[in-house]
């Protein structure tokens, strides 16, 4: 970047920031950033970082910034989603902050409507919008998630999950930072953790417009790291609820997420080790992390307890139909002697 280009840069705060972290997305990165340079909104910079990639993202990010004086980018090791997310919300000279995803494409009037919308709801720190989802050849392939759009809505539903599609939102930038980031000890959970904390502060809603074209693939973070996402899900709700209660966050200054066997412990309380678990196979007792993996061991354990899980039975008959008889033997198993030692 010349030393023009970047006095240029700093004479004038724009009006809104976008954040973007890559990492070896050169499949997709081009229409990703193109989608964003191409919003009928314009006042915006527009940061990078390059997060360690060893494909062509960087080449490619290079030759977009030279086309486009509002992209800055960071080039750098790899350090992360949750590092790279703080760094940009650190240097961001604007009041409102966008997300973006190197792999997603933002409809051309997603920064307009989302600026109007909370121009007039001063109430509203944090502002998704609706989406389509775009498979790996770029084809529309319908909906998946369907989320509240109403700020009541959004904040029944953060005890199941998510209320915003992370790559969609807006966010007014010194609540963010008031809140301190994103917290790394939540990795792969960052988002909900970070709804989370912000819903006893502001209000949280979403446009009903489909401003975002979401992708899916098999090499997302919600496939690859499902039992780790649901398991920082998990703690984050029980923390929330500890915070709720009036007590300060545990996890603030955490550098990681304790195990199973120590938040009982940690929160003080009996029961939270066997609440947070149930929350985990819950949420996946279809998924292939569960049925097919090391932490099927989760199933085992909340049955033993004896608690359960809604739909454990028609977890077993998957076990069978997918060919894990053992498992499935196993699992009716303890859950039988569970049922035997409570009668």
């Amino acid at each position: 970047m010349t030393i023009r280009r970047y006095m240029m840069r700093m004479a004038t705060a724009p009006a809104l920031s976008v954040i973007m972290s890559v990492y070896n997305g050169a499949q997709h990165l081009y229409p990703a950033v193109q989608s964003i340079l191409d919003q009928d909104f314009t006042d915006f910079e527009f940061l990078i970082v390059n997060d360690g990639s060893t494909d062509a993202s960087g080449a490619i990010l290079k030759d977009l910034a030279e086309t486009d004086a509002r992209i800055q980018v960071i080039d750098r090791e790899n350090r992360g989603l949750v590092a790279s997310l703080n760094e940009m919300l650190t240097i961001a000279k604007s009041p409102l902050l966008a997300r973006m995803d190197s792999d997603d494409i933002a409809m051309p009037t997603r920064f307009s409507n989302q600026i109007a919308y909370l121009a007039v709801n001063p109430d509203v720190g944090i502002l998704g919008t609706s989406n389509h989802d775009l498979d790996e050849n770029d084809r529309i392939i319908g909906t998946t998630d369907e989320y509240p759009v109403s700020s009541i809505d959004a904040k029944a539903w953060l005890q199941k999950g998510p209320p915003l599609c992370h790559p969609s939102v807006m966010m007014r930038t010194e609540l963010i930072r008031r809140l301190g980031g994103y917290r790394k000890a939540f990795r792969h959970a960052e988002d909900y953790d970070l709804w989370l904390r912000a819903s006893r502060h502001t209000e949280i809603a979403n446009l009903p417009d489909r401003l975002l074209l979401y992708r899916r693939s098999d090499g997302q973070i919600s496939q690859k790291y499902a039992a780790e996402q649901a398991t920082a899900a998990a703690i984050a709700w029980l923390d929330h609820e500890r915070c709720l209660r009036g007590h300060p966050s545990l996890f603030d200054h955490a550098a990681e997420l304790p195990s199973f066997g120590m938040l009982d412990e940690l929160f003080g309380t009996t029961g939270v080790a066997a609440a947070a678990r149930k929350r985990v196979v819950e949420k996946l007792r279809y998924s292939p992390a569960l049925l097919s993996g090391p932490e099927f061991s989760l199933f085992v354990d909340q049955a033993r307890s004896g608690n359960g899980f809604d739909g454990s039975l028609r977890t077993i008959l998957r076990l069978g139909k997918i060919g894990k008889l053992r498992r499935a033997v196993a699992l009716a198993s303890v859950m039988a002697g569970a049922l035997l030692s409570s009668s």
